[in-house]
């Protein structure tokens, strides 16, 4: 015995052999598809699942992001300003060395460079200090004195 039923899928009539094949076709053209969501492990991923469905944005995540321009920003300015310090640098230094003239009361004249200290003349020497002795290097310092034989200061 055949049964003359709407087919759900096509929407026209067809002719079924029993009741369980209309059946079939009813339950496939009715049923949706499974939604399979994301399993939730912590109630911080539950918070991002749903401002994401709701369409709330994140200020912790916004402001990592606006951080993170800011120090791709900084550094980028650093290294353009030390680039061009560095060229400044090696523009001074092509330029030729204009030498001076500076006297000494016993000698002859000596030429310095630009970028020259100075000369190694007992007259431009730093005078040597006094120097302090100790055992330790803890506790009271005292400076040395000559020791005279049987005078006292």
């Amino acid at each position: 015995m055949t049964i003359d039923q709407i087919n759900p899928k096509t929407g026209k009539v067809k002719e079924y052999q029993n009741s369980a094949e209309w059946h079939k076709d009813v339950e496939e053209a009715t049923a949706k598809p499974i939604e399979k969501k994301p399993e939730v492990k912590t109630f911080a991923d539950a918070m991002k699942r749903y401002n994401e469905e709701l369409g709330i944005r994140d200020p912790v995540a916004e402001k990592a992001a606006a951080d993170a321009d800011f120090i791709k920003q900084q550094i980028t300015e650093g290294i353009s300003a030390a680039l061009a310090k560095q060229q400044a640098q090696v523009q001074t230094a092509n330029q030729t060395p204009k030498p001076a003239m500076q006297a000494h009361s016993a000698g002859p004249r000596y030429r310095f460079y630009d970028g020259q200290e100075g000369c190694s003349c007992t007259a431009h020497k730093p005078t040597a200090q006094t120097a302090i002795h100790s055992a330790r290097g803890t506790g009271p310092v005292m400076e040395m004195h000559a020791v005279r034989s049987g005078k006292s200061k």
